[in-house]
């Protein structure tokens, strides 16, 4: 287990692609299960995400789907279980980085500085997960990382879009 984690951690650090994930559908329920525990933590310890959290989790099953298809019209079937366990592995790692965070940003939102820090902070992660996605899809489709950066970042912009005609009072309040 220790070892799944730091591999992850590995390609989070973009060091790792996903073939260093074993071809595994235990590990991808494993993956799925802190997925899912990261969600619940971060509506435990964030009180306001409420109903956020559900369609945050339908936003990402669209951006999985569509991964999944890239791959699929690329014809690198065999590499799927791997690139889907290494995506929702790593935004598991990136969430839980951003669950701490925005949760220490609430505790002290009394300091102005601590608030513009932590947002900083949790704009500079998603945008690097928009990196860490394509280099996974760069390493499953043996592509160029460009490529897989601006496939994940066209993937962001839609789910952001659609997180956005789900949660209408979330955007404008960021």
């Amino acid at each position: 287990m220790l070892t799944l984690l730091q591999t992850l951690v590995d390609i989070v650090r973009l060091r790792k692609g996903p073939d260093a994930i074993p071809h595994s559908m235990a590990l991808f329920v494993i993956v799925v299960g802190f997925w899912l525990f990261v969600d619940l933590l971060g509506e435990l310890l964030i009180p306001d995400l409420g109903t956020t959290s559900i369609s945050g989790l339908i936003v990402s099953l669209i951006g999985l789907v569509l991964f999944a298809m890239i791959v699929a019209l690329d014809r690198k079937n065999e590499r799927l279980l791997q690139m889907m366990t290494a995506l929702i592995g790593c935004g598991a790692v990136l969430g839980l980085v951003l669950t701490i965070v925005i949760a220490v940003m609430l505790r002290f939102q009394e300091l102005s500085a601590v608030a513009v820090l932590g947002l900083m902070t949790v704009w500079a992660i998603t945008l690097f997960s928009i990196v860490v996605d394509g280099h996974i899809v760069s390493r499953t489709l043996e592509r160029p990382r460009l490529y897989g950066v601006i496939l994940a970042f066209l993937i962001f912009a839609l789910q952001y879009y659609l997180s956005s005609a789900m949660n209408p009072a979330q955007t404008t309040a960021a």
